[in-house]
């Protein structure tokens, strides 16, 4: 081979090889510029897709706090003892701050006050100027996000009217709740969205709320001008380039507050930044070993990230993909592992926002939303299949929490949900829907007594929960609705579950099953027990005053207090209607003390005119074994500075047995303090005389189904008698009610009876009137023989 040859073969070879490295440079940059356009494309498209995910989040768990703080509001505005406080908060403003520090606590909330119905500032916490509290509170009612700013501060604020009478179009007050812009970006925020948050206030300058950025980027970051398009725009500082994107969250002034996501654009586009280096330096090898590994560069390589770049475009579109392509290149295998991390991320992501959303974090246990979703899906897609709805509630949970701690009742409540869900069988949901509550789905009960169902899961809560410890027994209250029967629509049934389940709560029934009847009597009793929560407050309440004659000494002594309502619209309300109702939730403590101050203020009255005359009043079964009683009395009579003497306690013989034990112990206690104690009703009721002599009480009170009578009946003389001889000989003073006559009277006389009370001597009467009927009275009027 000639050197002319040998150069030509050289020179050609030369060429081939500039030729094919041309080639595979042209193949390899056309790949590069592929890939490069195709991942940065999909890049930018996942960043924009994850920042307004994350912006979504964080709107949601803010959304979340404002309606957090209204449902807490929403609890306050009713609670009866906060309404109290704040109608007689210009004598008592420390009660009412306690009272709403108390709750600001409970709900999490940095600043709490309160306003009059004219936006004057009553009481705050922490106490700040009212200046900077006298807002329109209207605006801050409707769902959603309302900032406010207080010394300089801003604050997430929600608020809620306070209704002394809750069937008022009135509103008496308004109450406020609110949490700082910073404490709501905490880090739980950040790690869930792994980007910086501002809140900034876009007006005449920008206002930087809130941030997470350092000090230095949040100066640089609050000199740009804020592009709120809803793209991914840039801004730097002197250190990075800087990607953000902002949206509104929320208004203040009237203005919106904006929220800004930002990221370090090198952070944003790692993947990106390490692919593009791993294909420069592919071209690299490639080119220095193009005459050696053509092929399997060109095999190994192209196909590959071709194959990489349909994935990518894939999961741009949502399209998760289950099997990644495979290569023997390190540089394409560590691609498809990017991107498959990358798919991972975005799906753990993705199922965490779908967690947060439809289920509870306490329990673990699907949420409101999805119980409901879950209920509408199932009617959905069995129309001819008949199913249940149990809501259960826990009884007493309130004072559980009071007495153990709310850790220990959170506790209490996933043991709860571990047994339900030990207990689910095929076709049961289990929802924790909030608080105390509980909703079940039994999906076919078909040829099924609803009745079985329900004692199934009641049977449940008959061993007790060990928790710290301590052995509790739990009761619920549970109700039944079935579908088609009692409603078609996943509300209806949940309406119908819910009266069901309030028809047996106090009653000591463990479940109810729904009837159309209990409609009509859930909205009357619910319409009278909540206007007897404002009926104090609004003075609907009053004490009608009837004597009691001491016989033999002939003159009153002592008044029975009768507690009446007086109904704005109804107009008089027997107590028999409204009395069970406030026994069964609780406000029989709050009427019972009203019913003591009153009397007590009474007494002082008529003290002052110079009539001394004893105060009798009734107390319930609750009252009796309440042992906050005493400590109210005793409070009383130190307030009043009045002698024990002048109180006098009546109970029924009934109320009494209901609990002989525990009524034993509170009748004792009250004695000590030297309180008059007297046995109502007697001689209607269950006592034994064992009962009777363990009892301290100083007087009997004969029922009237025996006196009214008297005059003409043998067999009620006799057992007036009887009654009569067994008093005196235990000791005790008697009272006859129910009095019409004279010759009922002359009667007790003679029996020696040492009070008698009834129409004969004066109907119940109003204190006013009563006055006046104190200053016509004459003994002298009502006996046969006046002589005596």
């Amino acid at each position: 081979m000639t050197s002319t040859s040998f150069n030509g073969f050289n020179s050609l070879r030369t060429r081939i090889l500039l030729n094919f490295l041309l080639m595979l440079t042209l193949v390899v940059l056309v790949t590069l510029y592929t890939v490069q356009s195709a991942t940065y494309k999909h890049s930018t498209g996942q960043l924009m897709s994850y920042a307004q995910t994350s912006a979504s989040v964080v709107q949601d768990k803010i959304e979340n706090r404002s309606i957090s703080l209204r449902d807490a509001l929403n609890t306050l505005s009713k609670d009866f003892s906060f309404k109290q406080l704040i109608a007689t908060s210009e004598d008592d403003t420390a009660s009412l701050l306690s009272a709403l520090e108390n709750f600001q606590a409970r709900a999490g909330a940095d600043i709490a006050w309160v306003q009059d119905k004219d936006g004057r500032n009553i009481v705050s916490s922490p106490v700040l100027p009212s200046q900077d509290l006298n807002i329109d509170a209207a605006n801050f009612l409707p769902d959603g996000i309302h900032w406010h700013s207080v010394e300089g501060t801003v604050y997430l604020v929600r608020s809620m009217p306070v209704k002394f009478v809750e069937s008022s179009r009135n509103i008496n007050a308004w109450v406020f709740m609110g949490i700082k812009a910073e404490n709501l970006f905490n880090e739980r925020l950040i790690s869930l969205t792994e980007m910086n948050m501002s809140l900034i206030f876009i007006g005449a300058e920008n206002r930087l709320v809130a941030t997470t950025h350092a000090a230095e980027e949040a100066e640089f970051l609050v000199q740009q001008t804020i592009l709120v398009n809803g793209e991914l725009n840039q801004f730097s500082d002197e250190l990075s380039q800087w990607i953000y994107i902002a949206s509104e969250l929320g208004r203040w002034r009237d203005m919106p507050m904006e929220l800004v996501l930002s990221t370090v654009e090198d952070k944003a586009y790692l993947s990106y930044n390490s692919l593009l280096g791993q294909l420069i330096f592919i071209l690299v090898i490639a080119a220095v070993m193009a005459l050696v590994a053509a092929a399997l560069l060109s095999n190994g390589i192209t196909r590959p990230v071709t194959r990489l770049v349909d994935v990518a475009n894939k999961i741009r579109q949502g399209k998760y993909v289950e099997e990644f392509p495979k290569a023997s290149t390190n540089e394409v295998e560590s691609l498809s592992g990017a991107i498959h991390s990358m798919q991972e991320g975005i799906k753990k992501r993705e199922e965490e926002i779908q967690y947060l959303a439809y289920y509870d974090s306490l329990t673990h246990l699907p949420n409101r939303n999805q119980f409901k979703n879950h209920l509408a899906e199932n009617i959905a897609a069995h129309p001819d299949r008949q199913l249940a709805v149990l809501m259960m509630d826990l009884d007493r949970f309130k004072e559980i929490n009071d007495t153990i701690g709310h850790e220990a009742g959170d506790q209490l409540l996933k043991e709860i949900a571990n047994r339900l869900k030990a207990f689910a069988y095929d076709g049961v949901f289990i929802a924790h829907i909030g608080g105390d509550e509980f909703a079940i789905v039994v999906e076919d009960i078909t040829g099924r007594d609803p009745k079985a169902v329900a004692e199934n899961f009641s049977g449940l809560f008959d061993r007790p929960f060990v928790i710290e410890q301590l052995s509790l027994d739990v009761d619920i209250s549970m109700g039944i609705a079935t579908y088609p029967q009692d409603a078609q629509s996943s509300e209806g049934l949940l309406q119908c579950a819910d009266i069901a389940l309030y028809s047996c709560k106090g009653k000591h029934f463990p479940y109810a099953i729904y009837q159309d009847s209990l409609n009509k009597y859930s909205v009357q009793r619910l319409s009278l027990m909540s206007e007897l929560r404002g009926a104090l407050a609004e003075g609907q309440l009053q004490l009608f005053y009837q004597p009691k004659l001491a016989i033999s000494e002939r003159k009153i002594t002592t008044v029975e207090c009768l507690i009446r309502w007086i109904h704005p619209v109804h107009g008089f309300i027997p107590p028999d209607e409204f009395i069970p109702l406030a026994e069964q939730t609780g406000a029989i403590r709050d009427v019972t003390h009203w019913g003591l101050r009153v009397a007590f203020k009474q007494y002082k009255q008529w003290q002052e005119l110079g009539y001394d005359i004893g105060m009798a009043v009734n107390i319930s079964a609750i009252d009796l074994v309440d042992m906050q009683l005493p400590t109210y009395v005793a409070e009383l009579m130190s307030e009043f500075d009045v002698d024990n003497t002048m109180l006098t306690l009546e109970v029924t013989e009934s109320a009494v047995m209901s609990d002989p034990e525990s009524a034993l112990k509170a009748l004792n206690t009250l004695r000590r303090m030297g309180i008059t104690l007297s046995i109502d009703d007697f001689g209607t009721g269950y006592s034994s005389m064992a009962q009777l002599k363990k009892m301290p009480v100083d007087e009997l009170k004969i029922d009237k189904a025996f006196v009214l009578d008297l005059a003409k009946s043998e067999d009620d003389k006799i057992m007036v008698r009887t009654l009569m001889s067994l008093a005196q000989n235990l000791g005790l003073k008697t009272v006859a009610e129910g009095v019409e006559d004279g010759e009922t009277l002359k009667f007790l006389q003679e029996v020696g009876c040492t009070k008698a009370q009834g129409f004969y001597m004066s109907r119940p009467l109003p204190a006013d009137k009563f006055n006046d009927w104190l200053k016509d009275f004459n003994a002298d009027d009502f006996y046969l023989d006046s002589s005596k």
